[in-house]
């Protein structure tokens, strides 16, 4: 099943493996959240990255997500799947999005694509 993002009516967004449910719910497995960081100031740039969702928490079991909650799922860019192929698939690695995306080297489980 691809990995989809979703945005959250918070505002916090997430990717994981989407299942619909019944009662107006989803299932999300491998749930991860998408993370960005401006860290170079000079310039327009961000980085994206994924991070655990609530580490402290069973969630890397999967959630049951309210689709009220949700303010719509998307497919991700190429360089996102392949970080999250990274830490939860199968390591397979897609040909970039747009050739101006780069991406660096993960640290651990917190890959960073340069958008």
């Amino acid at each position: 099943m691809p990995a989809k993002v979703l945005r959250l009516i918070s505002g916090e967004e997430l990717m994981g493996e989407v299942e619909e449910k019944e009662d107006n719910k989803v299932f999300i497995k491998n749930v991860c959240q998408i993370v960005t960081s401006y860290a170079d100031t000079t310039s327009a740039t961000a980085r994206v990255g994924l991070a655990p969702f609530m580490p402290y928490t069973k969630s890397s079991d999967g959630i049951t997500v309210e689709k009220s909650y949700i303010g719509f799922i998307t497919d991700p860019v190429n360089e996102l799947i392949n970080e999250y192929n990274k830490v939860f698939g199968s390591g397979l690695v897609m040909p970039p999005s747009k050739p101006t995306l780069q991406t660096s080297a993960p640290s651990g489980n917190h890959g960073f694509v340069k958008i």
